[in-house]
């Protein structure tokens, strides 16, 4: 009886696993990786930069945004999806932490329009704006280059990037907001 208790449990989280995963990024058709710059296929004025990690995407909200804009301060990114019910769960608790943030921490999230089962941009627009969250900025990464960069699988992932502007730390899963604010505090 145990085992088949084990099993079913084992099941049961590579299920929820599943629901919430991603395909690994592959590069381009070419194959390849992200080089010093490397604009999107969808718009030529997005970038993202390897040589010290800067990148630059276009919030829903229109406003461009650029890591080095943040040089000094700690930064979250939450990489999620609109289909990943554990992402969803998390968003009001992370809309409240990016309006409750301390002076030093800045708190951002990625999504990839038209990559990875997501909706496309509009689509994605206007359902995000029905759910009437305010102070979570919500950048878009339409070809899944960043997410591809920091080898985001699977949905919640979250990066750490320390006041250098350094990537520190990726780590799939959701994370309470404690735990967002400590792993912060320690960078």
């Amino acid at each position: 009886m145990k085992k088949l208790q084990l099993l079913a449990t084992v099941v049961a989280c590579a299920g929820v696993m599943t629901a919430c995963s991603a395909q690994s990024g592959k590069g381009d058709e070419n194959g390849a990786k992200m080089s010093k710059t490397m604009p999107t296929q969808s718009d030529k004025s997005q970038k993202i930069v390897a040589e010290g990690m800067d990148f630059q995407l276009t919030g829903i909200d229109g406003k461009t945004y650029h890591l080095s804009d943040y040089k000094g301060k700690k930064v979250y990114l939450k990489y999620w999806a609109s289909w990943c019910p554990i992402c969803l769960a998390g968003l009001e608790e992370l809309d409240q932490l990016a309006k409750e943030a301390p002076e030093d921490t800045v708190i951002l999230s990625v999504v990839s329009p038209d990559h990875k089962g997501e909706q496309s941009t509009e689509d994605f627009k206007k359902w995000y704006k029905e759910l009437g969250y305010k102070h979570l900025p919500v950048l878009l990464d339409p070809d899944g280059t960043l997410i591809s960069e920091q080898g985001v699988r699977v949905y919640p992932t979250s990066s750490f990037i320390n006041e250098k502007g350094e990537f520190v730390k990726t780590q799939p899963g959701h994370l309470e907001s404690d735990d967002i604010l400590e792993q912060l505090a320690n960078l």
